[in-house]
């Protein structure tokens, strides 16, 4: 059985991350979106995103083929790593074994990123593949990549910032103080700077409006929250601030996306992924994005605090 390696690589103006948020950790909700015309839809069969996940991806009839089934291999978000085999599919086209894929996003030049690709090819016993096979697979890669490069550089905040901590408490206690239960205890535990918090529109649940009331000591005087989605069996809630000083004259709105995931040791992964969307093309400072992700933590640090403090509340 023959082995046929390829390597490929292209520079883009987008940054690691961003490209790896699409093109790997997002790719199912992304790809469909903008290649409507040859990729029908793309699901988790197996799994949900982690490695060991099986994702089959499904074709309209414009395209060549029905679908294929790729398998996670590794992936290191840290380094914007992925490491896939495609398993099954008539994209094979009955002469190969099997297809791995190594996928790396370095960074490169001002703000950019080199995309590289490393492709390993298994025949079947006494098949050869031909060039043009290889090429035509190479082809739709880079056309796929070029594709989701010109959808960020449009949509420069898009898969905006994303930051995480690990913390010692149970992620339902967390989820219940940060989230369920923030407008009694937050003002509670930061006194200094948070007046209230207080529900003006709905009862709690997705739809509803808080407003958080800052003190004389902080920046601000206030802000508006939207909740958009509350998950609270598998601990995500969605919201948008919508309205207050904090967006200033740059931001129409900040989207967030928080998720308290279950560690190995009874802890807890806090997850934040934020969206600004700016007004006109105003860009946001590196600065102004670490004083906003700088000000998360602590809420977060002097919530665990509390809570390690208090072992039985929220338990």
């Amino acid at each position: 059985m023959s082995v046929t390696k390829i390597s490929q690589s292209f520079a883009t103006q987008v940054t690691p991350d961003r490209m790896f948020k699409a093109l790997i950790l997002d790719s199912h909700n992304i790809c469909p979106k903008l290649m409507f015309s040859s990729i029908k839809s793309i699901e988790f069969v197996q799994g949900s995103g982690e490695v060991g996940s099986i994702k089959q991806i499904n074709f309209t009839e414009e395209s060549p083929f029905k679908y294929v089934k790729h398998r996670i291999d590794a992936l290191d978000k840290e380094k914007f790593m992925c490491k896939h085999t495609l398993i099954e599919g008539d994209a094979l086209m009955d002469k190969l074994e099997y297809i791995t894929y190594e996928v790396k996003f370095e960074g490169y030049g001002r703000g950019g990123c080199m995309c590289k690709m490393t492709s390993e090819y298994k025949a079947k016993e006494g098949v050869e593949i031909k060039e043009q096979d290889i090429e035509h697979g190479k082809d739709r890669a880079i056309g796929m990549y070029e594709v989701v490069e010109a959808y960020l550089l449009a949509h420069p905040h898009a898969y905006d910032f994303t930051q995480e901590f690990t913390c010692p408490i149970a992620p339902s206690r967390m989820y219940k103080a940060l989230i369920l239960e923030s407008n009694q205890l937050i003002p509670k535990l930061l006194p200094k700077f948070i007046k209230s918090v207080e529900v003006i529109q709905g009862d709690g649940g997705a739809g509803s409006i808080e407003q958080v009331n800052f003190t004389e000591a902080s920046h601000f005087k206030y802000v508006k929250h939207r909740l958009d989605e509350l998950d609270k069996d598998n601990f995500v809630c969605k919201y948008t601030m919508i309205e207050g000083d904090a967006l200033g004259d740059k931001l129409e709105s900040i989207a967030y996306e928080v998720k308290f995931e279950a560690a190995s040791d009874g802890g807890c992964i806090c997850k934040m992924t934020s969206k600004y969307n700016t007004i006109g093309d105003f860009e946001i400072k590196e600065e102004e994005i670490k004083a906003g992700k700088d000000s998360a933590i602590g809420i977060y640090k002097v919530v665990e605090a509390y809570l390690l403090e208090n072992p039985r509340v929220y338990a």
